[in-house]
């Protein structure tokens, strides 16, 4: 019994990673752009923006960010982003670098790390 158990769990697991997998190439960067004017940000130079797009055939959960000078990231959720919508990561101070991540809209199996993961994790 433990084993049957076992093995669905496992099962379900790598059904959820393989979902993800074949989602995470559904979110495409399509766009980025230096120095253009953002409210958000005191100044233009050095202003860093990346334009992401749903090109799935289904709702997506979507996380991106861009990194600061300060290596700190700006990060950016949309919870059941509709096919061919768009989301924009932006920073005042960018390196160029982003990140992503993408889920089925919904799908409570998977679960994005948290700004501050993101920021311990990969702010270095």
């Amino acid at each position: 019994m433990r084993g049957i158990l076992l093995a669905t769990v496992l099962m379900v697991m790598m059904t959820s990673f393989r979902q993800t997998d074949e989602l995470s190439g559904k979110l495409v960067k399509y766009r980025s752009e230096w120095g253009m004017a953002c409210t958000q940000c005191k100044e233009l130079n050095g202003t860093y923006r990346v334009y992401f797009k749903n090109t799935a055939t289904q709702s997506l959960d979507v996380k991106v960010a861009a990194q600061e000078n300060d290596k700190r990231w700006r990060v950016f959720s949309r919870l059941a982003m509709q096919p061919n919508d768009s989301i924009v990561a932006y920073a005042c101070k960018g390196t160029g670098k982003y990140m992503s991540w993408v889920k089925a809209a919904g799908d409570n199996s998977i679960t994005f790390p948290t700004d501050e993961e993101i920021n311990l994790q990969y702010g270095k």
